[in-house]
C-alpha cells in the first residue's frame, strides 16, 4: 500500500510539467528493464497516471510483456519489477513536484514512509521525520532528482531515494 499525502491537483500538474520537460529536453530516464518497443507506451502511461492515477494504477498498466526477461548482463529481471518501477518512477516525479512546491510556497519537506514495508531497513527508519527547509538545500535535492546520472550513482547523497526504500517527501 502506498500513500502520497500531498497528491492533489497542484502536485499532479507539476508532475506532468516535470515529465514533459524531461521528454522535451531528452532527459527522460528509460528504465533498463523495459523493452524498446514499449518505451513510447510507457511514457503515455506515466503521463496518464500523473494526471489521474496512482502507483497502483501505474503498476496495473505495466503489463508483463513490457519487460525484458534478462538485463544486459544476462541477469533475470526481478519478478516484482512492475511494483518496483511503478513506485520508483511515480515517487521520483512526486518528490520533484513536492520540492518545487516547497520552494515556491516557502515550506519545508519531511521524509516519511510512503510505501508500507514488512522488513523496514534500519537506515530508512533513521531518515523518517528528517526535515529540510533551506531553499538552497531543496534546490540541490531537486537538481539531484532531475539528474539521473547523479541520482542512480552510488555517490548519491539523497539516501531516501535509494531503490526500494519506500520513502518519500511531504510538505511540512
Amino acid at each position: 500500500m502506498c500513500y502520497f499525502q500531498n497528491l492533489d491537483d497542484t502536485t499532479r500538474l507539476i508532475m506532468i510539467t516535470e515529465l514533459e520537460m524531461d521528454l522535451k529536453n531528452g532527459l527522460f530516464y528509460v528504465p533498463k528493464s523495459i523493452k524498446p518497443d514499449f518505451v513510447c507506451t510507457y511514457k503515455k502511461i506515466l503521463r496518464n497516471t500523473f494526471e489521474k492515477g496512482d502507483v497502483n494504477s501505474l503498476r496495473r498498466n505495466l503489463i508483463p510483456n513490457f519487460f525484458k526477461e534478462k538485463d544486459k548482463n544476462g541477469k533475470k529481471i526481478p519478478s516484482n519489477i512492475r511494483e518496483m518501477l511503478a513506485f520508483s518512477d511515480f515517487n521520483r516525479y512526486y518528490m520533484r513536484a513536492i520540492l518545487l512546491r516547497a520552494i515556491d510556497e516557502r515550506k519545508s519537506v519531511i521524509v516519511y514512509r510512503a510505501k508500507s514495508s514488512v522488513s523496514e531497513r534500519v537506515d530508512s527508519k533513521l531518515l523518517i521525520n528528517q526535515s529540510f527547509s533551506i531553499k538552497s538545500t531543496l534546490t540541490q535535492m531537486l537538481n539531484i532528482l532531475r539528474n539521473y546520472k547523479i541520482l542512480f550513482n552510488e555517490q548519491n547523497t539523497l539516501l531516501f531515494c535509494k531503490p526500494n526504500s519506500g520513502l518519500s517527501l511531504k510538505l511540512f
